[in-house]
């Protein structure tokens, strides 16, 4: 592998806690890295956006579809996740992932599609935690991706646009139909989370993908979704990337971005420290000249960092570390 990039959502912490829970986080080759780079700045993306723009497209639904093994044709898909709302306060909190068997998420999905016959949409449960709607027109509707909004009021990320009443009803009956379903009600007496709502985001029409990358890693579903739509290499493990064929590899790491948003920081310490163990590795190749060029992108609410490495930049050794902690946004 000539040239690796990789892509880290929020692995740096925000100001206010920084100091906090950086606190005796020893990470000598992470900062080595982080220093010795060329670094820059450029405006916020999302994660989503940013795989969307490196393969080509404009929505993540219908390449998430494809590499589901649908054939999305010519019609407008939405990723329609399953997820459960709860009240706490005057918060609707927005819990991602709710665990249920693929038998459980086909029956619901069987009577979503009884239910709304007719009125040009069918629902796909494609994966347990990862189910698709196909529509027949397109609607006016800016979403936000399940990544962002999770753990979060899910109130402050609804649908926007010339759609949203039209979209607020069919959430509305979505809900209704989900919570009468004899498989939640047994559900809820086993003491089990709801699938009491759909989260939808990622809305558009399948388009050809292209991609600079040869190889594909790391931890993150979407882009190796996108990695299977596009007939890339999926590398299981970094040495498996700097093993692999070709000019340029992405490997992208969730685990720091996920821990945040839960507000779990002893996770978020702990994928740290996993990502120290990386640099080690991928310093190592450096020097060795197995990988000439290394890309580290930190996206974050307010920007994204870049930090560029070549096997000349490892060796500045006159650079003097900062602590993760002054990286804070």
């Amino acid at each position: 592998m000539n040239h690796l990039h990789l892509l880290i959502p929020d692995l740096f912490p925000p100001q206010n806690i920084a100091a906090e829970v950086c606190v005796d986080l020893h990470l000598p080759v992470l900062e080595k890295v982080l220093v010795r780079g060329s670094a820059s700045t450029s405006a916020a993306i999302s994660l989503e956006d940013w795989l969307c723009a490196s393969f080509g497209v404009h929505a993540v639904a219908p390449v998430r579809a494809s590499a589901y093994g649908l054939d999305t044709g010519d019609g407008y898909w939405l990723c329609a996740d399953p997820v459960n709302l709860q009240l706490h306060r005057a918060q609707m909190m927005l819990i991602p992932e709710v665990a249920a068997t693929q038998e459980e998420a086909a029956a619901l999905c069987d009577k979503l599609n009884a239910h709304f016959a007719g009125q040009g949409m069918q629902f796909f449960a494609t994966h347990p935690l990862r189910w698709h709607l196909r529509l027949e027109a397109g609607p006016q509707l800016s979403t936000t991706p399940l990544r962002q909004a999770a753990w979060q009021d899910a109130k402050f990320h609804q649908p926007l646009g010339a759609d949203t009443l039209h979209w607020q009803r069919i959430l509305t009956e979505i809900q209704m139909v989900l919570y009468a379903h004899p498989l939640n009600q047994a559900r809820e007496a086993r003491g089990e989370l709801l699938v009491s709502s759909l989260w939808l985001w990622g809305g558009g029409r399948a388009v050809s993908l292209h991609s600079a990358f040869d190889a594909v890693g790391g931890d993150s579903d979407t882009a190796r979704a996108f990695a299977r739509a596009a007939g890339i290499t999926q590398a299981a493990s970094l040495e498996d990337m700097l093993h692999a064929k070709g000019a340029g590899g992405l490997w992208v790491n969730e685990a720091m971005s996920s821990a945040q948003q839960r507000g779990d920081y002893h996770a978020w310490r702990e994928a740290v420290f996993q990502l120290e163990l990386d640099c080690v590795l991928l310093l190592q190749a450096l020097r060795t000249g197995r990988l000439q060029q290394l890309t580290l992108e930190v996206s974050g609410a307010n920007c994204v960092q870049r930090f560029e490495l070549t096997r000349a930049s490892v060796w500045k050794l006159w650079q003097p570390v900062r602590a993760l902690a002054r990286y804070a946004v």
